[in-house]
This record gives C-alpha cells, structure tokens and sequence, in this order.
C-alpha cells in the first residue's frame, strides 16, 4: 500500500488526491469504512508535518553547536511554525463548523468524527504517539536525506551543511502541496530559492531537484506494478466470506501443569467462539482439568498432527487456531487474525513469537518469524497458526504426521494463497530449550527441517527426533 499510494500520489497531482484515492482502495480491498481509512491518512500527514517542524527546528541547533554564534535561521522558523500553526487552527475552527452544519450522515461528518476519534486514541496513548513521531520524523529525514544527496551528486562547489539543513525538510515540505506532479516545479522553485541563500549555484539546486524527481517516479512506477499485479492476484482469487468466529484447537499430552495458563488466556479473546482440547492419552488428568476449564473434549490416538486433524475435523469456526498448550495469546489475537484475513489473497498465517524469559542466546526471535516466512514460506507450530476453516479442507485438513506437520501443511497452503504474519505477538516457553540445551535443541530442529526438505520420512524424522 505504501507503493500504491506512492504511485496515487504522483499520478493524482500530491497527497490529497492520492490519499483520497488509496483509502478508497483500501476500503474496497479490506473491507473498512472508507471514512476511517481517510482519517488515518490524514492523521498520517499531521505527523509528518509534525515531524517536518521537528527536523527543521533542530537542524539551526545543530548548526549553533558548530560555531560560535547563533545562527540566525533559528530565528526565522518562528514566523513559520506560527503560519503552520495558524493552519492548524483554522482547519480545526472550520471543521468544527462544517460538522455543525452538515448532516449528521454526511460523508463528511462520518470522515471528521473517526478522525477526532483517531486524533483522541493518539493523544491518550503517549507511547502510540511517541512512535508515530519518531517514525515519522525517520521517514521524512530520509526524504530530505535524500535531496541532501542528490545536491552532493550534481555540485563541485562546497555546501555548508549544517547551515543549510533546515531548507531541505522546508522543500520537502513546500512540494507536498497539491498542485504538482510528483512536486515538480515547486520542488525546484523552493531549491532554487532557499538553496541560493547559502551560495548554492541555480544549475546545481535545479539539477538536485530534478534528480529527486526522477527517482520518485521511479518508485512511483514500481507502484504502478505493484496495483497491477495486486489486482490481478485479487481477481484470481475465489470469492471468500469475511470470517467471524474461530475455533481454538490445543493437541495435549500430559500438558497439566500448562494448560490452564493457556486456556484462560483464550476465553479472554471474544472472536475465539470455542476451545477444543484433542488429548492424545494424558496420564496426569490433563483432559479432566479441560473439562473444568470449559473446554470442549475430544480423545485421539497420540501424534500432534493426527490431534489437531481430529479436532479441526470437529470444529465449527470460520477460522482453525492451532495452538500449543504452553503459547500464551494476547486479548488482541482475535482481532488481529480476522483483520489479516480480511485480505482474500491470504488464506493463513501465524503470530509474531517471543519467549518467555528467554536466554540472551535465544532472543531475535521475533526477526526470524519475518525471515522464515518470507524466504521459506513456513509458519512454526509455536507461533500459533491460523487457516481458513474451508481452505484447511480443501488441501485436506491438517496433515496426519507424527512430526513435521506444520512444515507440510505450509507446503499445501502455499499453492492455493498467501500466509502472513497477524499483527499480534504470542509468547511461548523455553521447556525444550530448558531441557535439551539451548544449542543442542537448535541443531536438532535445523537438522530434522533439513532432512525432512531433503526428502527423509517423518515417521523416520521421529525415532532421530526421539532419540537424539
């Protein structure tokens, strides 16, 4: 979407256009209200212009630390923060009105109530909004960093940088204005007119500008392609029903002493509408303490793919969790898996992981979910995968393995759509590690997914597993 707004952006004459036309997009594609979606993109660009002042205001203080006197361009950010802020004012003043005077079921209204109502959700949430400033405050010093660099390409003469690192955010700024095409002839006004300031020839801010330009409808093209082939994937794709319920499936043996921490964490996840537990011949009252817990019981011969194959057959949500008894899940995990599967072209996933109090050997986990997925295209158990209830049937349910199962079963969905990653993060023990060795438990996992990739039996896979 980042791509395709890009894109949007530059074809639509700047932001406003292509914002209007990515939420749109997105509204079509994801099933959001268009209102909301809006009201994000424009609270997006309250940040980034909050972050534009922020890069320009600290920019003559780095200068002023350079040398002995302060440097004057300080002074004249007042009369421009003044001028943004007298914007801001006015934007606030005249929405107000607008609302007052508009129909309550007007489009605008509803896109000026979610954005108060965005507006309210930043500003109560100091670490929501410390993240999106700082984010914000990246993005645009890239984009500034990156007319920097441009102006160093093309000049042979020497740019006092400190001096002049205000302008670049105030151009970036200046070109976001919607009356361009990707900024040009703005971009290069504004180059040529704050850049001269600090001996910069007129040839060499226009050269700069115009390289700046190129390279953003470079990547305005790529998004171009990224629309097409986004498109064409949705069309290819059979018509699909929103979910709304899942089912949690937990394959247990002899799991009391984790069970009950994991099962009281998914009854505080509404969207999850019933919880199975598939006992493979627990000795220690694992079953008995399921069904105390509110659990819908099922037995099944031992074997952690046969199981949750049982107790997916049995299940009745539109959404298959398959959960390991010792993965705790956030109260937001419902939530997260059925926005993911808002999108048709993906058809299952897993969580984000971390370990609970792991061993500094052990940390990055949460980087090797991303790599795992997106270079393999594997989903681990303990991240807590989650399938499309009639898609898990049409590949043939959960493969019936006594190891392995997940890498399989990720092979299988893989031909029919996208997996992904939902936007919450599970926390899983260090059992295995505690008890095999940390470096022993990770050889024999890498070791056992090779041989499994290379073509070893997995019932083979398990007597190796068992006895190494």
């Amino acid at each position: 979407m980042t791509f395709i707004g890009h894109f949007f952006s530059t074809l639509l004459f700047g932001p406003a256009g292509g914002d209007v036309a990515k939420a749109f997009l997105y509204s079509r594609w994801y099933g959001y209200p268009a209102a909301s979606v809006l009201a994000t993109c424009a609270l997006d660009r309250l940040l980034g212009g909050a972050a534009l002042l922020v890069l320009s205001g600290a920019a003559p203080l780095l200068s002023a630390t350079s040398s002995k006197s302060f440097n004057a361009d300080f002074y004249a950010l007042a009369p421009k923060a003044g001028i943004v802020g007298g914007i801001a004012v006015a934007v606030v003043v005249v929405s107000l009105v607008l609302r007052r005077l508009l129909r309550k079921t007007s489009p605008a209204v509803r896109f000026l109530n979610a954005f108060r109502a965005n507006l309210r959700q930043l500003l109560t949430s100091p670490k929501l909004a410390s993240r999106g400033l700082l984010l914000s405050i990246l993005a645009e010093a890239a984009v500034s960093g990156l007319l920097l660099l441009s102006l160093l390409a093309v000049t042979q003469t020497s740019i006092p940088i400190l001096d002049a690192l205000w302008t670049f955010p105030a151009i970036i700024l200046l070109t976001a204005l919607p009356i361009t095409f990707a900024g040009t002839g703005i971009r290069e006004g504004a180059a040529l007119s704050l850049l001269g300031f600090y001996g910069i020839k007129p040839t060499d801010a226009v050269a700069a500008a115009l390289l700046v330009s190129l390279i953003l409808l470079f990547w305005a093209l790529l998004g171009s392609v990224v629309l097409w082939r986004s498109s064409r994937a949705r069309s290819a794709q059979p018509s699909r029903n929103q979910p709304r319920t899942i089912s949690a499936i937990l394959p247990t043996l002899n799991e009391v002493a984790w069970l009950e921490d994991t099962v009281r964490r998914l009854h505080l996840i509404p969207e999850i509408a019933e919880i199975i537990v598939v006992d493979g011949g627990s000795t220690d009252g694992t079953k008995d303490l399921a069904d105390r817990l509110g659990c819908r019981t099922l037995v099944s011969a031992r074997g952690r793919g046969l199981q949750m194959r049982s107790g997916a057959t049995a299940a009745g949500g539109d959404v298959i969790l398959l959960v390991h008894a010792d993965t705790w899940l956030p109260p937001e995990a419902g939530r997260a898996v059925i926005d993911c599967l808002r999108d048709p072209t993906i058809v299952a996933g897993g969580f984000w992981k971390s370990f609970r109090q792991p061993h500094p050997l052990m940390l990055g986990s949460r980087f090797r979910c991303a790599v795992r997925l997106y270079l393999a295209g594997r989903v681990m158990g303990d991240q807590t995968m989650f399938i499309r209830r009639e898609v898990l049937e049409s590949v043939g349910g959960v493969p019936a393995m006594p190891l392995m199962e997940e890498f399989e079963l990720c092979r299988r969905l893989r031909t029919v759509g996208h997996l992904a990653l939902a936007g919450a993060t599970v926390l899983t023990s260090t059992r295995r590690f505690a008890q095999g060795g940390i470096a022993r438990t990770y050889l024999r996992m890498w070791g056992v997914t090779l041989r499994y990739y290379f073509g070893t039996p997995a019932h083979k896979l398990q007597r190796i597993y068992e006895k190494e």
